[in-house]
């Protein structure tokens, strides 16, 4: 039993790899009744925008006055954050007291962090009765932890690219293959712009299983985060171009509940929420003259998007990396190096952080400690943008004072 919530949360982050397969995790949630299926839920997956249009969903559903909780990952200033009520973190009380209350079972079925984040997040939604459950799949699909949802009102496939390819197969059409295995029978399922290769495996999949399927049709950039998205006109908060497919997406998914659960939609409301939503680390501005931004791009397909707003920029830009060993940091270095004036490689408190001696050749200035590279960039460029691993991210966003500039 645990005394206070860092008790718990150091105990849960240590479980981070668990014993069970996905197949045992499955006759767990069995064995005590299927407490995911007491939700009405959307299942999120996809190579990148997962979390944004989680977000935006999120946002535009309690723009309707509906109760919304979320499940993401990882997680980006505490682990409480995983878990979500209205866009607030779980209370520490309550995620103390229902670890406390199901440790002996969480330890006597050999659970993960993941696995026991998701049977906490159960309760904690039940006792909050919320009206929907948003859930980003960790990894994959066909065999992360969150697939044990059996009747999802819809699920969603944002993006297809490579990434974990060690795990979900060496080509884009594999990959595809593992993220359509969250589609279920009699389901309905929404995709976001895939090639048209990749769509006719999502079609077969849906045909298969008799599910309906959709697909986000094209949107308009108007410039200034302005675009036009079925006839309307709508704004988000970042400047981020890929966001606009993200909160297309998310309006997409929004109009299908909306006809799925017979939803009367006030679109004002609806359009001022996602003018306000804000996606932590995703082409966040945290600092202005200079400008400083954080990108949790890690992987070919992010840092392709990312490049494609921060090259639109004005002024001297300089790029500080740092990623982890396994992801293809060699290419996404190439990408970034040539969409700036200076790249620094820096490393980070991770046991799979990339070490600058890895990929030394590939970068203008290599330095072990991240906080001073990013002190000495904003000394001398008008654009900082610190980008690579979430964890990375993260780190530096709860350990660095961007109007000082230097580490807190």
């Amino acid at each position: 039993m645990f005394k206070n919530i860092d008790e718990a949360l150091n105990w849960i982050m240590a479980q981070h790899k668990g014993e069970l397969s996905f197949t045992d995790f499955k006759k767990v949630v069995e064995e005590i009744g299927n407490p995911q299926d007491d939700f009405k839920m959307i299942h999120v997956a996809g190579t990148d925008g997962k979390g944004s249009t989680v977000t935006f969903l999120r946002d535009l559903l309690m723009s309707q006055g509906y109760k919304v909780g979320t499940l993401q990952s990882p997680h980006f200033l505490t682990h409480l954050d995983r878990i979500r009520l209205n866009g607030e973190n779980i209370k520490e009380e309550a995620f103390l007291r229902i670890l406390n209350e199901h440790y002996d079972f969480f330890v006597d079925k050999h659970l993960g962090m993941f696995e026991m984040d998701y049977l906490i997040m159960c309760q904690y939604f039940k006792e909050e009765k919320i009206d929907y459950a948003i859930i980003e799949v960790g990894l994959g699909g066909r065999l992360d932890s969150t697939n044990v949802c059996n009747y999802p009102l819809l699920s969603i496939i944002t993006t297809i690219g490579y990434d974990h390819m060690d795990r979900l197969g060496n080509t884009l059409e594999e990959i595809c293959g593992e993220k359509c295995g969250i589609i279920k029978n009699n389901s309905h399922v929404l995709i976001g712009h895939l090639n048209d290769n990749l769509k006719e495996i999502v079609k077969d999949y849906c045909r298969r299983l008799n599910s309906s399927y959709f697909e986000l049709g094209e949107y308009q950039d108007l410039g200034n985060r302005h675009f036009l998205y079925n006839g309307e006109e709508y704004q988000i908060l970042s400047y981020a171009k890929y966001q606009l497919h993200n909160a297309s997406l998310a309006l997409c998914a929004f109009e299908q509940l909306a006809k799925i659960c017979d939803m009367k939609i006030d679109k004002q409301k609806a359009n001022d929420a996602l003018s306000k939503t804000l996606w932590a680390g995703r082409f966040q501005i945290v600092r202005e003259n200079p400008r400083v931004i954080l990108d949790g791009a890690h992987n070919i397909h992010g840092v392709a998007a990312l490049v494609e707003s921060y090259k639109c920029l004005s002024g001297s830009k300089c790029i500080v990396f740092s990623a982890l060993k396994r992801k293809e940091h060699k290419k996404m270095l190439e990408m970034l190096k040539k969409n700036c004036d200076c790249l620094i490689l820096t490393t980070f408190e991770y046991h799979e952080a990339l070490k600058q001696q890895d990929i030394i050749e590939l970068a203008d200035i290599t330095d072990n400690d991240w906080a001073h590279a990013i002190s000495e960039a904003i000394k001398s460029y008008d654009n900082v943008l610190v980008c690579g691993s979430l964890y990375f991210i993260s780190e530096v966003a709860a350990s660095y004072d961007f109007v000082k500039g230097e580490r807190k």
